[in-house]
């Protein structure tokens, strides 16, 4: 009886521990995306994250994108727009956005696209 006791008490001191090194590895995992969706302390956001945010198609974000409405860029391929555009662009079109605070202090940053030579 004792003896079962005893491997139950290690099954689970071995369960925790899984547990405590998965918990650590999110936590890692997190902060390494954090700080992919952030370039020079500002914060930039992806087509998906776009769609999802905001509950657009993607047709819908490449005509505000091919409008000039909506501002972005390109890096390795992948379209990405800078949160302030986002938020600057959802106020004058819509009129119900709240900007906040540390996004008013943060000047857009000029990313310039190799393929085409322009700035967007």
């Amino acid at each position: 009886m004792e003896e079962g006791k005893n491997e139950i008490m290690e099954l689970r001191q071995m369960i925790e521990g899984c547990f405590e090194r998965q918990n650590k590895l999110i936590a890692r995992l997190e902060m390494e995306l954090e700080a992919l969706s952030n370039f020079n302390g500002k914060q930039m956001l992806d087509s998906r994250d776009m769609r999802l945010q905001l509950k657009v198609c993607n047709r819908t974000l490449i005509r505000w994108r091919m409008s000039g409405k909506l501002p972005s860029f390109k890096i390795s391929g992948k379209v990405y727009f800078w949160a302030f555009d986002v938020y600057k662009f959802l106020r004058e079109e819509y009129g119900t956005a709240v900007l906040p605070e540390a996004l008013e202090e943060q000047e857009p940053i000029t990313i310039n696209n190799k393929k085409n030579g322009k700035s967007k």
